[in-house]
């Protein structure tokens, strides 16, 4: 038994390395296979190896025999796919990788679930509801609840618990990712969760729980994330654009936006909860900020360095731009971020992004599981600046306080609280392009 790899390949100068994947190797076996003692042991075995052969994971040997033998336990202790891969995705989860872990498929559904809400943390520290999906399934929570307890564990602890097991290649990214998934559970019955109210009176809720994995696949009853390129005026002179992710059709749907919105001297660009995606989509998108092929990332692997340079289209806004990030913007997300701030072409708003720098490869295992891990390629800042394990620092930092995110409809352009303080936020400096006769 193999994995089935899907590996980078090369366009022109660049090297694709960010969820551009060639099929390659041999077929996976079907989740069955893991009822066998030893297929287990031969694919925790394979899943160490190949972690190992990245370099970045083990500073040592004994640190990479102590995570093989931990995989091991698992393959001894588990009988059946669904169990394996659970157990295997909480282990792979404290290696301090962003884009490091599983992701199920129909043939093994083992992703925990969460509930149609947003949960923040807020200035004050503190578990807060900031967006609730219409509809039913929010079983009676609302933006501005304070989470006290979830299935009778107090909210401290279950945060706790699940920053444990949650990947991330920073801390901040660790807790907030670990905020956003404090309602896993099974979706067999609702959650039963005890909230403070902003008036101060406490309650039960029965949110629902639904599927929604690491790539934002099962989105569509979560109101408050969009599943599609959102634009909007917001006034005279200011126009609004969230980006979901940086999937191939983003691009050409971007630039669609922009080009309706061009005349508009000031832009908000969202990229808050944007995971990343593809490098060629970032070029794409970076070619409407500037009126010229620009130098913007770096591409360092095994002692090399490739320049990434952005992709003209048809179209290019000329107005002043301001970026909205925060803890989960990860991957090209936060690479696009940095690219435009270190060309002055930006000011950025919100938190530290994630941290999640490398490039992203994959291996299908048995039932179709998809295993995500880090290549030895990191993208840095033109100047060499890291931004895996670091992020990229916001010009201005905010976190919405409990009222603001009660009052206010977390990503709703027109009553976010950061898309407001970007209404009022100068830029960093004049960061138009000089238009080219």
């Amino acid at each position: 038994m193999c994995l089935v790899e899907f590996s980078p390949h090369r366009f022109g100068a660049t090297t694709v390395v960010l969820l551009t994947f060639l099929l390659a190797g041999c077929q996976a076996p079907g989740a069955g296979a893991l009822r066998d003692t030893e297929v287990r042991l031969t694919l925790s075995a394979q899943l160490a190896g190949t972690l190992a052969k990245q370099r970045h994971y083990f500073t040592t040997a004994e640190e990479h025999d102590v995570f093989l033998e931990r995989l091991l336990a698992v393959a001894r202790r588990v009988h059946d796919a669904p169990s394996y891969y659970l157990a295997a995705a909480d282990l792979l989860a404290g290696l301090d990788e962003g884009h490091t872990g599983l992701v199920g498929s129909a043939e093994v559904p083992f992703a925990r679930t969460i509930p149609p809400a947003a949960v923040l943390e807020s200035a004050e520290g503190l578990p807060v509801i900031a967006g609730v999906a219409p509809g039913i399934e929010g079983g009676g929570l609302r933006a501005g609840d304070v989470l006290l307890e979830i299935d009778g564990k107090p909210a401290a602890r279950s945060l706790e618990e699940r920053e444990r097991v949650t990947p991330a290649s920073t801390a901040h990214a660790r807790r907030a990712r670990a905020f956003a998934n404090l309602m896993i559970g099974p979706t067999d019955r609702p959650a039963h969760v005890r909230v403070r109210g902003v008036d101060g009176l406490e309650r039960n809720c029965f949110p629902l729980r639904f599927l929604l994995d690491d790539e934002g696949v099962s989105r569509s009853r979560f109101g408050f994330l969009p599943t599609d390129v959102v634009a909007a005026r917001l006034d005279l002179a200011t126009a609004y654009i969230a980006l979901p992710d940086f999937h191939p059709t983003r691009g050409r749907q971007l630039e669609r936006a922009l080009k309706a919105l061009r005349p508009m001297p000031r832009l908000v660009l969202d990229l808050r909860g944007n995971p990343g995606g593809r490098i060629r989509t970032l070029q794409r998108i970076a070619g409407l900020f500037f009126n010229e092929s620009m130098p913007l990332l770096r591409l360092e692997n095994d002692g090399e360095t490739e320049t990434v340079s952005s992709v003209q289209g048809q179209t290019v806004y000329y107005g002043n731009v301001f970026v909205l990030v925060d803890e989960r913007t990860g991957s090209a997300a936060e690479l696009l971020a940095a690219a435009l701030h270190d060309r002055r072409r930006a000011t950025i708003l919100g938190r530290p992004t994630a941290g999640s720098a490398r490039a992203r490869l994959s291996a299908v295992l048995p039932g179709a599981v998809v295993f995500h891990y880090a290549g030895a390629a990191e993208f840095r800042r033109l100047d060499g600046r890291r931004v895996e394990a670091v992020g990229v620092i916001p010009d201005v930092t905010f976190r919405p306080t409990r009222t603001e995110l009660a009052r206010s409809g977390y990503g709703e352009p027109f009553s976010d609280p950061l898309v407001q303080l970007a209404l009022q936020t100068g830029p960093r400096s004049d960061n138009r392009p000089k238009v080219r006769n």
